[in-house]
């Protein structure tokens, strides 16, 4: 007979939890309230996501998509013109994805294997995106997911140990597109859930732990690695960024800025390459986006302003230098700050310069010389 103890579960579970704590508030944080207010946030926020993807949306029998990411719900450097959206699978089933394409620019699926909570990172088992799909002419498309090929129409490849599902919708103008409508549905499943067991339950509550933990530990480390290289912005580790559960066809630089209050930071892109999309974004020090809603603090390759010579120049600043791609900063005096580009065919560097707010000018000119 099983011995159950709900409340040592539940102690257990918030126990746990203050370790995530000990790991985000790090002693050489920045000293600032607005930083220590936004990492309490982002502890609760990781917290809401973990525990509603691993006790609503877990049953891979009946699979839903959940919206991982938006407005008020951010991890991980989010990007704010993609909808994130994942769903629970299992390796040794197959599945039904239906819907409506919509309009959005871009669009992935992604099935994986592992888990963040307990391995530590994800492997790719399978990949679909907008270019290889079918659609039909009323605009609707099925994906099969299975670890064996269907004679025709979409697949999405699994394997026995797939256990997760991810997509991305990413807009160019969030005004005009339409997002991608799906839905998903268990091949040879007419039941009805089973009602939750004790055992699962206390399980999910340890993986939703082992997320906020996760989060909680692995993106501060890459912060804080990029403290040796403030305000540039190098290429990040790809590889990394795969395992955390990276878009294959994105590719990343990522860095931290820092800015006193009478200075701008300039960022000039050469020239843009072919690709999809690309896009430039100021996020607060959690690697949580801007409040997007309130705040101009990213562009894209269609709300950019461009110069003549195709280059593009973006300044981050506190106030506004009266350039077109102003990035505000929103009353943050440091964070962390990335590019990406998704399916480019090259990735051209981007440049930076740290000036004074009085000497824009002179810094763009700088730039455009080199």
């Amino acid at each position: 007979m099983t011995i159950r103890d709900p409340a040592a579960e539940w102690e257990s579970f918030c126990e746990q939890l203050k370790n995530a704590g000990k790991a985000l508030f790090r002693a050489d944080r920045p000293d600032d309230a607005l930083t220590d207010a936004e990492g309490l946030r982002h502890l609760a926020r990781l917290s809401r996501i973990a525990l509603e993807r691993s006790l609503e949306h877990v049953d891979s029998q009946f699979p839903t998509i959940f919206q991982i990411v938006d407005e008020t719900r951010k991890f991980g450097c989010d990007n704010p013109d993609t909808i994130y959206q994942v769903a629970k699978l299992d390796g040794r089933g197959s599945y039904r994805l239906s819907g409506t394409r919509g309009t959005v620019d871009y669009l992935s699926f992604t099935t994986s294997s592992g888990s963040h909570a307990k391995e530590g990172a994800v492997t790719q088992t399978g990949f679909l995106d907008n270019k290889a799909l079918a659609v039909g002419p009323d605009g609707q498309f099925e994906i099969i997911l299975s670890a064996t090929q269907p004679a025709s129409g979409n697949w999405l490849a699994m394997t026995q140990a797939t256990s997760n599902l991810s997509i991305r919708q990413t807009f160019l103008d969030r005004r005009r597109e339409v997002r991608a409508d799906l839905t998903i549905t268990r091949l040879g499943q007419s039941a009805v859930p089973a009602p939750i067991d004790y055992a699962g339950t206390v399980s999910a509550l340890g993986e939703a732990h082992g997320f906020v933990h996760y989060c909680a530990t692995l993106f501060p480390d890459w912060t804080h690695s990029y403290l040796g290289h403030i305000n540039a912005l190098p290429s990040a580790d790809q590889e990394a960024c795969l395992r955390a559960g990276g878009d294959p066809n994105i590719y990343f630089y990522r860095s931290v800025w820092s800015l006193a209050e009478d200075e701008a930071l300039v960022i000039r892109i050469p020239r843009l390459p072919e690709c999809e999309s690309w896009n430039l974004q100021v996020d607060n020090f959690w690697q949580e986006s801007m409040d997007y809603r309130y705040f101009r603090s990213h562009i894209n390759k269609h709300i950019a302003h461009y110069e003549p010579d195709g280059s593009v120049i973006a300044i981050i600043a506190h106030r506004d230098p009266g350039k077109p791609n102003w990035l505000d900063t929103a009353h943050h005096r440091i964070g962390h700050f990335a590019m990406r580009y998704i399916r480019a065919n090259e990735h051209i560097d981007p440049e930076t310069r740290l000036c004074t707010f009085d000497t824009i000018d002179a810094a763009i000119a700088e730039l455009s010389a080199d």
